[in-house]
């Protein structure tokens, strides 16, 4: 199980998580050891906590989908809010990216020569 990496992640204690999710902390901590394993209703009360999925928590690989739980809390709120946007707001959201990508090419590139001696 990746309980624990997911809890360190979060800068949790094993106490928040259990009561989080209504079980006793001996119990979740039984199942970070791997002294016991979850039933299917608590592993998805873990995966919905986390905001990631059963798989991610069992350490099942599903290269196909995004794993919440591996990305800060801004990130997830950021892919929230783009969820409800229309085509035409989600066009505008990636030339925005594609411009801080661009703008972060091009400072890397000043950086470069400005290295090299190039102070023009």
């Amino acid at each position: 199980m990746e309980l624990k990496t997911f809890r360190k992640k979060i800068n949790k204690s094993q106490a928040e998580i259990a009561q989080a999710i209504g079980i006793s902390e001996r119990t979740y901590g039984n199942y970070e050891t791997c002294k016991t394993d979850p039933d299917i209703p608590t592993l998805i009360k873990l995966a919905d906590y986390f905001h990631t999925t059963i798989d991610s928590i069992v350490g099942h690989d599903v290269p196909f989908l995004l794993d919440r739980g591996l990305l800060t809390e801004q990130q997830n709120y950021i892919i929230d809010k783009i969820k409800n946007l229309s085509p035409q707001e989600c066009e505008r959201v990636d030339a925005f990216i594609a411009g801080l990508e661009e703008g972060k090419r091009q400072q890397e590139y000043i950086k470069w020569k400005f290295n090299q001696g190039d102070k023009r």
